[in-house]
């Protein structure tokens, strides 16, 4: 007579424990795929430049500083944010610019055209630059920052940057 246990049958209480594993099994996987995608996705997203419109390129007199106004978006969680930020742009020719990070590079302060004195003056230490943003006087420990820039259609446009404060290199943020 045989045992009803060496049949090769399984027996209720097997198949009940194969089932909630594979259950389990799968819940997990339902729930880990997505986190792993959700913490690993940056790495692999591209990050383009975001490229502002400063205006037309007939906008600008050659050798005259103009400070442009443009806003620049960024995602704050789910919620997009419009940032007002400044530059000062120099035409040097055709379609050669200078296109300059608006703060002094020794502690930051907005720095102004003086079209008397023909030079930038940043107000906190009295720091000085010619028009083509070399240091000329004060403890600004660099030239004025530049940022990329690209004329298309008769359209100037940068990629505004800010840089690290108060050192002798340029350094992105």
């Amino acid at each position: 007579m045989k045992d009803e246990h060496d049949s090769g049958a399984i027996s209720r209480r097997s198949f009940l424990d194969y089932g909630i594993r594979a259950i389990g099994t799968f819940i997990a996987a339902v729930v880990t795929v997505p986190v792993i995608g959700y913490v690993i996705s940056p790495a692999f997203a591209k990050k383009e430049a975001p490229w502002v419109q400063l205006g037309m390129v007939n906008d600008f007199s050659p050798d005259v500083p103009k400070l442009v106004q443009f806003s620049r978006f960024r995602k704050d969680g789910w919620v997009e944010v419009a940032e007002k930020k400044l530059v000062w742009v120099v035409r040097r020719g055709a379609d050669q610019f200078d296109v300059f990070n608006p703060r002094c590079t020794h502690l930051g302060c907005f720095f102004n055209w003086e079209p008397d004195a023909k030079r930038f003056r940043s107000p906190c230490h009295n720091g000085t630059f010619d028009i083509t943003g070399k240091v000329t006087g004060g403890p600004p420990p660099r030239s004025l920052d530049t940022m990329e820039y690209k004329v298309e259609g008769g359209q100037l446009s940068c990629v505004y940057k800010d840089f690290r404060l108060g050192v002798p290199e340029k350094v992105e943020l």
